[in-house]
């Protein structure tokens, strides 16, 4: 029933124009900022963490501008889910297209890193707009006939997607045959690894530079800059420069996963509103701080 109910909003909102359902959407985004306490105080929390030079009224103006954000996004999902793979394909600027196709005929694989910034449901169909399909790892929702529908969407374009509680053997084979693994890299791991993320450790996945390291593997960051406020974007693939492999295999990891993040760092420096500042990115560290007040 829930599945039924949400396919039908997806296709009324499709049927809206995609400019005026971005700000409809944008709108419900910053009436959630106000009711959502929780969610405003996670966002307001590590904001004030990466910008402690900026002032209160500068971190809840971009609080409020990244539920704006996350709201748009939202209310974009049934166009992306729903419309031609052509109107996708016009909406989006691509920066580095060659440089991708070189990488695929390289024969190691192609890892593609993104994050949840701009409209991140876009971004993962980006690279299957350009005609190269690729495996993606998610994770799955806990209603089955609701994930069942969404899975179907997104892999409408030929990706193929693992959900990440799945064995992951079959991505060496992947790469071995010249595929593409494409993941999301930027929510907390809670086994995950202490890495520096835009200054400060959050536990972090080394997958792609475990796959850079052992089989040169090239790895993109793909980052969807969001024109103005429209449904209009430029994709931008940029090759991730690794430090030359050492003896030390962890610090090599640590020093790899690093360098993927500062990949994306100056995007976000640029628009912060972009990011999805509600995840707690910085778990790692929240939970050192409150074990330090309670030995004080």
């Amino acid at each position: 029933m829930l599945a039924f109910f949400v396919k039908l909003i997806f296709y009324v909102i499709r049927l809206i124009p995609v400019r005026l359902a971005g700000a409809i959407g944008a709108t419900m985004g910053r009436i959630a900022y106000f009711l959502d306490e929780r969610h405003r105080n996670i966002a307001l929390r590590n904001l004030k963490r990466i910008y402690p030079d900026k002032d209160q009224a500068w971190h809840k103006t971009t609080a409020l501008a990244s539920f704006a954000e996350l709201g748009r996004t939202t209310f974009e999902m049934p166009h992306v889910f729903l419309r031609s793979k052509e109107f996708l394909k016009s909406r989006v600027e691509f920066d580095g297209e060659n440089e991708i196709h070189q990488a695929f005929g390289a024969g190691h694989g192609v890892i593609f890193v993104g994050f949840h910034f701009s409209n991140w449901e876009l971004s993962a169909q980006t690279v299957s707009l350009l005609g190269q399909p690729c495996s993606q790892i998610y994770r799955p929702l806990r209603q089955q006939t609701l994930e069942e529908m969404l899975s179907c969407w997104r892999e409408r374009f030929g990706n193929k997607l693992h959900s990440r509680d799945e064995s992951i053997r079959w991505i060496p084979k992947t790469l071995k045959q010249g595929g593409i693994l494409a993941l999301l890299v930027d929510q907390h791991l809670s086994n995950g690894i202490p890495v520096p993320f835009l200054g400060h450790l959050a536990k972090s996945t080394i997958m792609p530079a475990v796959y850079a390291r052992k089989n040169n593997t090239p790895v993109f960051s793909g980052i969807l800059h969001r024109i103005g406020h429209d449904f209009r974007f430029r994709m931008e693939y940029r090759q991730i420069s690794f430090p030359p492999a050492s003896d030390n295999v962890d610090q090599d990891l640590c020093d790899f996963t690093e360098a993927t993040y500062a990949s994306f760092a100056e995007a976000i420096q640029q628009r912060p509103e972009l990011w999805l500042w509600i995840h707690r990115r910085w778990l790692y560290l929240d939970e050192q701080e409150v074990e330090g007040g309670q030995n004080a």
